[in-house]
């Protein structure tokens, strides 16, 4: 397995201006590239290579690849404004070197500040690997925040929320 871990560089694999908390690892070890972005179609390439065949000479070898990317790169490289929304927003796809598109399990989460994507079970010699936002994305709405004043008495509250509700025993202010 191999792993390319970016940190401390604010230009992570060219990107000038993202963290530097760029990860990818995968078990393609023969001429792996290091994901390569390409600004005019926002999308990231590399190549997984090793070889087809398994010692037996029978076994085809299955790949897999994980990148993690910080949600706030996320929204410089893509301009995801809300980065939740990368599991439909982000697509992998997986080529193989004849053109054709490959089989692959392909997961896309968010969790704990970071995307995480997961794709694996492809065969090799030397597939392309993109993860490029998908055409026609919409975001979703994001959930705006309001403000009521809630009055009790001469006490008064102010309560910020999504969907804001006053205390027991207050009433909402005109």
């Amino acid at each position: 397995q191999a792993t390319v871990i970016v940190q401390n560089d604010t230009s992570g694999f060219g990107v000038e201006g993202t963290s530097g908390d760029m990860y990818v690892g995968t078990n393609g070890v023969c001429e792996a590239s290091s994901p390569v972005w390409n600004e005019q179609t926002k999308e990231f390439t590399w190549t997984a290579a090793a070889p087809h065949f398994a010692f037996d000479g029978k076994t085809v070898n299955k790949g897999f690849y994980k990148a993690v990317i910080p949600v706030e790169d996320a929204k410089l490289l893509w301009g995801m404004s809300n980065p939740n929304d990368a599991a439909t927003a982000l697509t992998v796809s997986v080529t193989t070197e004849a053109g054709g598109s490959a089989a692959a399990i392909k997961v896309i989460a968010v969790k704990n500040g970071k995307i995480i994507i997961d794709v694996s079970n492809f065969n090799y010699s030397r597939p392309k690997l993109t993860i490029a936002m998908k055409k026609g994305y919409k975001p979703s709405a994001a959930s705006a925040k309001t403000t009521i004043t809630c009055v009790m008495g001469k006490t008064t509250k102010k309560i910020t929320a999504v969907k804001p509700t006053c205390p027991k025993g207050y009433v909402k202010k005109a």
